[in-house]
Parts: structure tokens; C-alpha cells; sequence
């Protein structure tokens, strides 16, 4: 039978992977950087293959070092669990980027659903923007908004975004019609989301040569408040309305619902996080919007308060 590599290697691969650099893990450990070093390489010639890429003290999984923190971690830290005489859980992090608005709006009223759950996870969110950036580097998981076939990362839809037109009550008489209502009314429009307006005209077999009145708004915010002033049609996307707030007054004239490329997604790509913690927040967040767009109606109109 094949002995198995020293225990205390196998605490210094866990460490360093999860702080992402040997000066962090040698602090957790109380042991010298030099002496943590030794250990990793003690596991890498038992495997008999890198872990690690290494620059400096930074150290980052490899795909090896992937699969062999997937397959130990959560019996390592039930091991050390059972020798832990104080009986206390053995926290496993997690950080996570998150759009402040869909934090705000989405995911805070759920957490504490998820701790409950998941006592052992120290979960950790970061709003401070540019999660594709950061992922991989202090990020383990991102929520973002993404566009189908634009990214740079492969992603998993979590809420997708359908496009209709909002309004002030009574800006328009639905009964004249979509068309006349665009030729007397200003269309209010997302200037960084041009392929909204596109997918919207085309689904609704209205020609890319309609004369519109445009006005262009630079953020969802902008233009929610817009329409609620009476500003025009204003064509959103349907998270527009439900997270960023004000939106009371307004109402869906013509209840239509065009999908889109666009949603909220996550992409995940391990930093110094557990595997474990990952996989248990992803299943968690992907069960949840479903649940809830299975009892979303996109088609219903919007209720005046």
C-alpha cells in the first residue's frame, strides 16, 4: 500500500492554497516562509508534479493543484475538525464580487438564508467594481452583468434579462397603438446597450429604419427616473426596474417582453477561497433564481401605487 505524504505537507498545500501566497499561510501556520516552502515541495515530489505557479511568494493553483485540493480539502478539514477540542467549525472562505445593485437589491434580503445553511463558510463580498479583473486574483466567484458571447470568461446565467417598454401612467393610450405611441413620444434608451434596441425592433417585426425620437441615457438609474417624470417610453431591461428602486408610478403600456443576450452570471475561478465554499454558494444562488423565475410572470403589467 502507498504511504500517504506527511501530514504536514499536506497542511501547508492547504494553507498556501487557500491564502494564495506562503507569507500569508506561513503567518496562519507559525512557521517560517522557508520551512512552508519546504513542505509544498515535500507534497510535489510525492506527487510527483507542480501545484503551485509561483511567482515570488505568490502562490497560484495550477490545474493539478485544482484537482487535489477538490479531491482533499473537505476531508482534511473534517481530520482536522475531529482533533479541534473546542468542537468549533472550521470556516471556509469565500469571497465573492457583486454589483452593488444587485447586492442590494437581491442578495442581501437571501444571506442570511444561505448562513444558516452554511455556518462553516465565511463568506466575504467585495462591491468595489471590476470583478473580471479580480477574479482568479482576490475574487473566487463573481456576479456580474454579462452579454452572451462578449466575455472573456465562461459564465453561467443566473437571472435572465428580458427587454419591454416602461412608462408614466397615462403618457400614452395603449389603445392608439405601439407604433403611433413611438412616432409622438420619445424612446428613452440605455446608451451602452445598443443591441437592446436592436433585438427589441427586430422581435417585434418593426423595421431597424423606424423613425424614433431617441433620447440616450447613460445608466439604468438615469432612466428609470427619466420615464417616472414623464420623460417617454423608456425600454429597459427587467432588473432595471426591480433593482435600482423608484419605479413605483410606472406601468408596462403594451406588455411585451423580448429576450435578450444580456443577464446577471456568475464565473468563478478559485483564488484563495475553499472549492468546497464555491461549489455549495454556486448551487445555492443558481436553486434560488430559478425558483424564483419560475414564479416571475414577465408578461405582467407593472401595478401604478
Amino acid at each position: 500500500m502507498r504511504r500517504l505524504p506527511p501530514t504536514g505537507s499536506l497542511e501547508a498545500f492547504v494553507a498556501a492554497a487557500r491564502a494564495g501566497s506562503l507569507r500569508r499561510a506561513s503567518s496562519e501556520l507559525n512557521l517560517s516562509v522557508s520551512a512552508l516552502s519546504r513542505r509544498v515541495q515535500k507534497l510535489e515530489q510525492h506527487t510527483g508534479r507542480p501545484l503551485f505557479i509561483r511567482r515570488g511568494n505568490e502562490y497560484r493553483l495550477n490545474e493539478e493543484g485544482r484537482r487535489l485540493l477538490a479531491r482533499i480539502e473537505k476531508p482534511f478539514d473534517d481530520m482536522t475538525a475531529a482533533f479541534d477540542p473546542s468542537g468549533g467549525l472550521n470556516k471556509k472562505a469565500l469571497t465573492v464580487g457583486v454589483p452593488t445593485s444587485f447586492a442590494t437589491a437581491w442578495l442581501i434580503p437571501r444571506l442570511d438564508d444561505f448562513r444558516k445553511r452554511n455556518p462553516d463558510i465565511d463568506l466575504r463580498l467585495d462591491t468595489s467594481g471590476s470583478p473580471l479583473e479580480k477574479l482568479g486574483e482576490s475574487l473566487d466567484m463573481i456576479i456580474f452583468f454579462a452579454e452572451e458571447g462578449e466575455e472573456p470568461v465562461e459564465f453561467e446565467v443566473l437571472r435572465p434579462q428580458g427587454a419591454f417598454l416602461v412608462a408614466q401612467d397615462g403618457i400614452v393610450d395603449r389603445r392608439d397603438g405601439l407604433k403611433k405611441a413611438l412616432r409622438e413620444t420619445p424612446l428613452l434608451v440605455h446608451r451602452h446597450l445598443p443591441h437592446i434596441l436592436e433585438n427589441w425592433l427586430s422581435d417585434l417585426g418593426l423595421s431597424q429604419d423606424t423613425q424614433l425620437n431617441i433620447d440616450y441615457f447613460d445608466d439604468g438609474p438615469l432612466l428609470i427616473a427619466a420615464a417616472r417624470s414623464g420623460l417617454g417610453l423608456a425600454l429597459v431591461l427587467e432588473d432595471m426596474v426591480k433593482f435600482y428602486g423608484d419605479s413605483a408610478g410606472l406601468v408596462r403600456p403594451f406588455g411585451e417582453y423580448v429576450n435578450t443576450s444580456f443577464s446577471y452570471a456568475i464565473a468563478t475561478k478559485l483564488a484563495s477561497g475553499s472549492v468546497h465554499a464555491v461549489e455549495r454558494f454556486r448551487t445555492w444562488i443558481v436553486e434560488e433564481t430559478r425558483k424564483e423565475c419560475e414564479i416571475t410572470l414577465p408578461t405582467k403589467m407593472l401595478e401604478a401605487s
